[in-house]
């Protein structure tokens, strides 16, 4: 019933209806959720003066590159409290959260927070591909626009550094998988995405909202949005640009014009 419905509702996505593959200009390009938690003001800070902006510069690339930026969050444990007060003086301020209400923040939440962006921007934000984002990567929009551009003839697309890591099998380690006796010789996961970064096309967005309450996380946001799409047909794209070998430590965007990602290791 559930794959049925994601059928009717957009995962079967209607060809584009401009035939020269371009975007419809009344649906922005893709919307940018970057995944951010209490006690992160300096790298949000970073990022609006590194490549997001504020006000006037962030409605100028709405309008004009079609790219949507919101950074992403839950609230508090204990709600109302100083650090959800926190966030939303700071929204008040620059406008740029999407504010998950119904989320509460945690570590070992982040799969489920990252489910709730995609299904919430699915619902609300129209859009050709949604992107996940770490609040310590730096994004190159010009580059990341050009690389998008080129899929979007491409209905049902995932995009990113496609890896297949370590599942690790002790509780003590700090990427411990609780379900690792559920992938095949327990050493390795399947082909995914790296969690920095990866993009999902409107129709997978569409198809991870309708079918949100049953679809399985697992300890990793990464894993589990991969797991979602690899029984389905998409199309899986190893976009190398959105790799390590790609990133370059600092603030500094004045990189090569080949990269689209440049990533810092400034924490709070």
């Amino acid at each position: 019933m559930k794959l049925a419905a994601a059928r009717r509702e957009g995962f079967v996505s209607k060809k584009l209806s401009d035939t020269n593959g371009a975007r419809s200009k009344k649906r922005p390009l893709v919307v940018i959720g970057i995944l951010t938690r209490f006690g992160r003001k300096k790298n949000r800070d970073a990022i609006r003066k590194a490549w997001l902006g504020t006000g006037a510069v962030l409605k100028k690339m709405e309008d004009e590159k079609g790219i949507i930026v919101r950074f992403v969050i839950g609230r508090s444990e204990n709600r109302g409290d100083s650090m959800d007060r926190g966030i939303d003086s700071e929204n008040k301020q620059t406008n740029d959260f999407i504010i998950l209400d119904n989320h509460v923040e945690a570590s070992e939440e982040h799969p489920n927070k990252t489910r709730m962006f995609f299904a919430y921007a699915a619902d609300n934000l129209d859009a050709e591909f949604y992107a996940k984002v770490n609040d310590d990567v730096y994004v190159n929009i010009d580059a990341l626009g050009t690389t998008l551009a080129g899929h979007l003839d491409k209905p049902r697309v995932y995009v990113g550094c496609m890896k297949s890591g370590e599942v690790f099998s002790e509780q003590s380690h700090k990427w411990y998988e609780p379900d690792w006796w559920k992938f095949g010789d327990k050493k390795s996961y399947f082909r995914h995405a790296s969690g920095e970064m990866y993009v999902i096309s409107r129709a997978l967005a569409r198809f991870v909202s309708i079918n949100r309450f049953i679809l399985r996380t697992y300890a990793h946001d990464d894993i589990s949005v991969g797991s979602w799409f690899i029984g389905l047909d998409v199309k899986h794209i190893d976009e190398r640009k959105f790799c390590c070998s790609s990133w370059s430590s600092g603030l500094s965007l004045s990189i090569s014009l080949s990269l689209s990602l440049s990533h810092t290791h400034t924490h709070t």
